[in-house]
């Protein structure tokens, strides 16, 4: 059945022209579901996307198909977030800030130092505390959470000196995503944390509009900012997961069996996402120091670490100091 395209004034003619395959296809052909994201073809995630659109496949039989179209083919994740409800895109991801004005609670990952390393955020995201997003919040709001991704490890990065204490960050102007709570950890370890589009970043770093930014060595690695922000410093300061989701009025219009081969081929991908991660990490690091880029350990992270408890005690109200305390309680 054709869908009618009332959206077309927002939305560019090719998302109608999406909307209308997706679903199941006259003649009983495949059901075809598209999935989006912004990030290049090469990235983990948009590799682990091809490998998610495989397993489905091979699950369903051939009667579910997944359509993948990365590198903002269909918007930016604001889009695609909205195109759920739309009807333009049936899988979308998006950072868990971007999910924070549906439901505030979920900014507990994005708290400086929340997580004290990476079995402690997977423990995490795969235990209570990530079931209840998942499986609780998201649907409340029209969601259905398909999976958590790890999006690495965000440290700071800057154009002229290494930081080994959080003495060396102040002052300084860093970009970071357009997050109350990112610009409230910046100021907390007293710097300037200025929103801006992924895309303005490289020419704010050479130009010195900003003095750097922060992110996962995978991101400064393929954005190039290394080029004009050569110090990479292991702040290790955030760990927050991006969240795959779909549609619940679609998901639950999908048969039971057909939604059960979607939640194994997602629970698949987290696996196989997570090791593709941790290998690239570990190559790209090698790349950076090949490539001029400097990177250091942070000599003393108990300032930076001091510091985020006051995000922690401004965003306790928001949150929920239960799940902070939740959330501590997996770390041992």
């Amino acid at each position: 059945m054709r869908r009618k395209c009332w959206f077309r004034a927002i939305l560019p003619p090719l998302a109608c022209l999406f909307a209308m395959v997706a679903g199941r296809a006259a003649g009983g052909e495949a059901i075809q579901l598209i999935m989006g994201d912004v990030l290049a073809e090469e990235h983990p995630h948009s590799r682990a996307y091809h490998y998610f659109a495989d397993r489905v496949k091979e699950l369903t039989k051939g009667e579910v198909e997944v359509q993948v179209f990365v590198n903002s083919a269909l918007g930016n994740q604001r889009d695609l977030v909205e195109g759920l409800g739309l009807g333009t895109v049936q899988i979308a991801k998006t950072m868990t800030t971007g999910l924070s004005s549906y439901f505030p609670e979920i900014q507990v990952f994005d708290l400086p130092y929340m997580f004290s390393g990476r079995e402690h955020f997977y423990r995490v995201l795969d235990g209570e505390v990530g079931k209840y997003f998942l499986t609780e919040i998201l649907p409340k709001h029209g969601f259905y959470g398909l999976a958590y991704l790890d999006a690495g490890i965000r440290s700071i990065y800057n154009r002229n000196k290494p930081i080994l204490k959080i003495d060396d960050v102040r002052g300084m102007k860093l970009r970071v995503p357009e997050s109350p709570i990112f610009m409230d950890s910046m100021a907390a370890f007293n710097a300037s944390g200025t929103p801006m589009p992924v895309g303005d970043i490289y020419t704010a770093l050479q130009t010195g509009v900003i003095d750097g930014a922060e992110n996962a060595p995978i991101f400064y690695h393929m954005q190039a900012h290394f080029e004009a922000a050569p110090y990479f410093s292991r702040t290790f300061h955030m760990m927050t997961p991006d969240i795959v989701l779909m549609s619940l009025d679609f998901f639950n219009g999908l048969s039971e069996d057909h939604r059960a081969a979607l939640l194994q081929a997602a629970a698949d991908m987290v696996k196989w996402e997570r090791k593709a991660w941790v290998d690239l990490e570990t190559s790209t690091e090698k790349l950076l120091v090949e490539k001029g880029a400097k990177l250091n350990d942070v000599d003393d992270l108990t300032g930076f670490r001091e510091a985020a408890k006051k995000v922690w005690a401004k965003y306790a109200p928001i949150v929920g100091q239960e799940l902070i305390d939740k959330i501590q309680a997996q770390a041992k």
